[in-house]
């Protein structure tokens, strides 16, 4: 699987805003750089365009079951002992996949991946599921959020979540089905799948209406998520892994959206990632970010 890893500058992470968002900001990553951004008529998702989807996921699908399984590393990480040892000095690894082409559309599929130390798998568990608060946490992306079914170990999340770029409002309401798996005493993954996703015209306006489902002006049609969870090392892995699904970028207005799409998701990753270690620990830590390319020049010198 190719993918890019890239860097930002060490910077200190804010300090604690809340428990983990998987569910949030890694999920809907593509939310913040495509939804609403450029004004466009209302357009229909093509069957083509679901059928490449699902077969991507089905894909994505394999592999988790593959890692749950024993087949391979259970962390992407783990691939990589230049990424195990960043993420144990505490720093965030964020690598991306280029946008794959589908009919009418593209793919985009990004993975974060942090180690928080001195903490439990139940501390890192009890954290990620307090979906209920997410909206006090998280402000102002999330300005809604509930759990609105629980059964055992699924669940059934609705989330409202707003996103500004270029003086323009988009907001998105969502709900996702979230399945919780326990492999063994130190090894959880999750899996999220947005069963809903309507777009919301005019928020916060009083012309505020939403549009219907697959047909809309903004560009993100479907979004799944897994986040793997691993104690060992004196601590907990963090990896999560989003995969979205948008229309494809109309050659008029690529200029414009490109650098979003290459920024924005990794800009949502490396919050959502700081802000869950400084929930789970409580404190905030200076953030090295790795980046791969940078790594293997040094060790060529």
């Amino acid at each position: 699987m190719r993918r890019n890893s890239s860097t930002v500058a060490d910077r200190a992470a804010r300090a604690g805003r809340g428990p983990h968002a998987v569910r949030i900001r890694a999920a809907l990553t593509i939310l913040a750089l495509l939804l609403g951004v450029v004004q466009t008529k209302a357009t229909d998702l093509k069957p083509d365009t679901v059928q490449a989807w699902d077969g991507y996921v089905q894909t994505v699908n394999l592999t988790t079951t593959a890692r749950a399984a024993g087949t391979g590393s259970f962390l992407y990480v783990d691939e990589s002992p230049d990424l195990v040892q960043c993420v144990r000095r505490g720093g965030v690894v964020v690598t991306n996949q280029f946008p794959r082409e589908v009919p009418h559309g593209l793919i985009h599929h990004w993975l974060g991946a942090i180690f928080i130390p001195n903490v439990t798998l139940d501390q890192v568990a009890s954290v990620i599921a307090n979906y209920d608060h997410y909206s006090d946490y998280y402000k102002p992306f999330v300005v809604k959020s509930a759990v609105i079914e629980r059964s055992g170990d699924e669940e059934k999340v609705n989330l409202v979540i707003v996103q500004k770029a270029f003086s323009v409002t988009a907001a998105v309401e969502t709900d996702y089905e979230v399945r919780i798996v326990r492999l063994d005493a130190n090894r959880i993954y999750i899996v999220n799948n947005a069963v809903r996703v309507q777009e919301i015209a005019d928020y916060g306006q009083p012309s505020e209406h939403a549009f219907p489902e697959d047909k809309r002006p903004g560009y993100v049609w479907r979004t799944v998520g897994v986040t793997r969870l691993e104690q060992r090392d004196g601590g907990v892995y963090v990896e999560m892994e989003t995969v979205a699904l948008s229309r494809g970028i109309p050659v008029a207005f690529r200029w414009l959206i490109k650098p979003l799409t290459d920024n924005l998701p990794r800009k949502i990753m490396l919050e959502t990632l700081e802000d869950t270690r400084a929930a789970v620990s409580g404190k905030a830590a200076p953030v090295p970010i790795y980046d791969q390319n940078i790594a293997q020049s040094r060790a060529h010198k």
